[in-house]
């Protein structure tokens, strides 16, 4: 078979093992799911109900061009509706950006260590990339910034970045913006910007008058509770727009999602209160996790960074040992960032699971596990997300 030269440089994406089979391996009745970055909370009622009375419908193919859902995010943000997309989860936004605008010729530049699919829109299109490593878990916009070259194409940021939590203060994204070159398209990944509680957050809508080469990206699937359902966003001028239209395949977000997504937009008020009660969780834990000595980096969004080095079992066990105990963790090890492991944040009592484990593993009694490396189980079973 002839195929496509570029997949030798790929690997598929791993979604991992069923809950129910790690909850049968390892004899565990319940299990804290602390690794994926989704919401602990599902879709609120109204979104539940909503969908309910939609069911019947569902030997339709959906509207292609999501017109309900458009102009409700067209009111919202107060931007025209030309300015949208609409996607299949904002990673088939990122696909289909790479689509648009990578090739053998070009070249994109991305943080590391971020989301995954980064680097893989660059693999798929034959593109060069570059991987500017943060600095003490921070950007390094200076680094981005020397990262472009003739060829650069895309530049992506993640803010806040995943897996670290990192935050760009708007001033110095702002700053940043105005020393890229306006042909190099610039990726503002917001998939975890509703969890933002920091007093200087600013919205970065506005912000398209003033960079026509920015686009902005956004989810349901994170605060709203939608990952089952799979609906994303991205906010842009018309010319990014009409390039991401031709290449996006028909119907590409179901009937389902489009009103989930619609109903969602109109209950502001309850995803804000989602924000402010994962916000307090977030700093209780980070609070409790200082009390015992244990580091972690300062996030904004839904999870924590946690430096495993400090234990008191060697690191590249800890994985394997929290998910044994009933925890799935995301492993640093399987994304390149040995001794540190990324944490979602529950509910309150999967949080206190997490802790109470912590604290254990700090004078543990039991034996060490097995695999090493970061886990067999805990470095497959839970996507990059």
């Amino acid at each position: 078979m002839k195929l496509n030269p570029v997949l030798e440089s790929l690997t598929p994406y791993h979604c991992g093992l069923p809950v129910a089979e790690l909850k049968r391996r390892y004899g565990l009745q319940h299990i804290a799911i602390l690794s994926a970055n989704e919401s602990p909370f599902g879709p609120f009622p109204e979104v539940v109900a909503a969908v309910q009375e939609e069911l019947t419908g569902l030997n339709r193919y959906p509207d292609g061009g999501t017109t309900e859902l458009r102009d409700a995010l067209a009111a919202r943000l107060d931007v025209q509706r030309e300015n949208l997309v609409i996607g299949n989860g904002s990673c088939e936004l990122l696909m289909l950006l790479g689509e648009s605008f990578l090739g053998p010729d070009r070249h994109i530049v991305f943080p590391h260590p971020s989301f995954v699919v980064y680097r893989s829109i660059a693999q798929a299109r034959g593109a060069e990339f570059t991987g500017v490593d943060l600095v003490d878990m921070d950007y390094d916009l200076d680094g981005m910034l020397a990262a472009i070259q003739g060829n650069t194409s895309l530049l992506i940021i993640c803010n806040p970045n995943n897996p670290t939590g990192s935050y760009i203060q708007p001033a110095a994204l702002k700053s940043f913006l105005e020393r890229v070159p306006r042909d190099v398209v610039v990726v503002l990944d917001e998939a975890y910007g509703e969890f933002v509680t920091a007093e200087t957050q600013e919205d970065t809508v506005p912000w398209l008058s003033d960079y026509p080469n920015l686009v902005i990206l956004r989810t349901f699937s994170k605060i709203y509770g939608l990952a089952g359902m799979r609906v994303g966003y991205g906010i842009a001028g018309t010319t990014v727009i009409e390039a991401l239209d031709k290449v996006r395949q028909p119907f590409n977000v179901n009937h389902l999602s489009q009103v989930a997504a619609t109903e969602c937009l109109k209950h502001l008020d309850k995803m804000l209160g989602r924000r402010d009660l994962i916000a307090g969780e977030r700093g209780r834990v980070g609070q409790a996790l200082t009390e015992m000595g244990v580091p972690y980096h300062p996030s904004e969004a839904n999870f924590l960074w946690i430096d495993i080095t400090h234990l008191g079992i060697p690191g590249p066990e800890v994985p394997q040992t929290l998910l044994e105990m009933g925890l799935m963790t995301r492993s640093g090890y399987a994304m390149g960032c040995p001794g540190w492991i990324r944490v979602t944040i529950g509910e309150a009592e999967d949080n206190d699971l997490f802790l109470e484990a912590i604290n254990e593993l700090r004078h543990p009694q039991r034996q060490p596990v097995e695999h090493v490396g970061g886990g067999a189980d805990a470095e497959a079973l839970s996507p990059e997300s």
